[in-house]
């Protein structure tokens, strides 16, 4: 309420406000509130929380999957690599007896040229096969040879052609020259 009366002192008087101010909430009002607010924040902060563990899950179960993707394939490199090996060891293996079988087969072979290179039978199959037979005292002819050797003497020298140097020039022109 207003006040018209004498005003000691040189401070202007304050008015009062035609709205008053709405009066302030008992402390038991403001406590129940701010558990709500306690509550609210606690639901935000529980689900906050719910929704950082549910990522942290898919980036664990990605990373999960991740490992699991390169682990299977080192294992599936690693048995690739082992029957690349044994296939190479199974063709090394078949190479090596083949080279033993042609081996043994080049002695054989040896072994039959050498006894075929033999004149006892070289002489049997010349006579069976082809019918060959040996010279008789009939069918031989002798010749007889001069036993003095002849050879030529060549008179012709050779001489080796040079050119002349530079003096060998100079006097040859002036024997020409005289």
């Amino acid at each position: 309420m207003a006040s018209y009366g004498y005003q000691y002192g040189t401070s202007a008087r304050e008015l009062e406000p035609e709205v008053r101010a709405p009066k302030r909430t008992p402390k038991s009002k403001k406590v129940a509130n701010t558990k709500k607010s306690k509550k609210a924040k606690e639901i935000k902060s529980k689900k906050y929380q719910d929704k950082v563990k549910a990522q942290e899950a898919r980036v664990a179960r990605t990373n999960f999957a991740i490992l699991m993707v390169i682990i299977l394939g080192s294992i599936l490199l690693l048995m690739y690599r082992n029957v690349k090996i044994r296939e190479s060891f199974a063709g090394v293996q078949s190479l090596s007896k083949e080279v033993t079988s042609l081996g043994k087969e080049n002695g054989q072979i040896a072994v039959n040229i050498q006894n075929n290179l033999n004149l006892n039978n070289i002489e049997s199959i010349a006579a069976s096969s082809l019918g060959m037979q040996k010279l008789s005292s009939k069918q031989t002819v002798y010749i007889n040879l001069d036993t003095k050797d002849y050879t030529e003497i060549s008179q012709k020298s050779i001489v080796k052609e040079s050119k002349p140097n530079l003096v060998q020039r100079a006097i040859n022109w002036l024997v020409d020259f005289f």
